[in-house]
């Protein structure tokens, strides 16, 4: 998490400037204030994570369900009518 400790507070890596500098007061930001050991720089940015099968399979059988769902709500209004 990028820190200024001119303006004495965190900042967004969205925020800070793509040389490094705080947005208010143009000072050199520290990336590795509170414990962020693996913390990167502003400009460099990372792929993506995939996301996982088990939610994939989880959005389908949810899909199928409300599919369903939605099927027995029409049978059920076209007795009913």
């Amino acid at each position: 998490m990028p820190w200024c400790a001119a303006c004495d507070r965190f900042l967004s890596p969205s925020t800070v400037r793509s040389d490094g500098s705080c947005p208010t007061c143009g000072r050199r930001v520290d990336v590795r204030r509170a414990g962020a050991s693996n913390a990167t720089s502003p400009t460099t940015e990372q792929p993506p994570v995939p996301v996982p099968w088990h939610l994939k399979l989880l959005l389908a059988a949810l899909a199928v369900y409300l599919a369903y769902r939605a099927f027995q709500g029409v049978a059920w209004v076209i007795t009913h009518v």
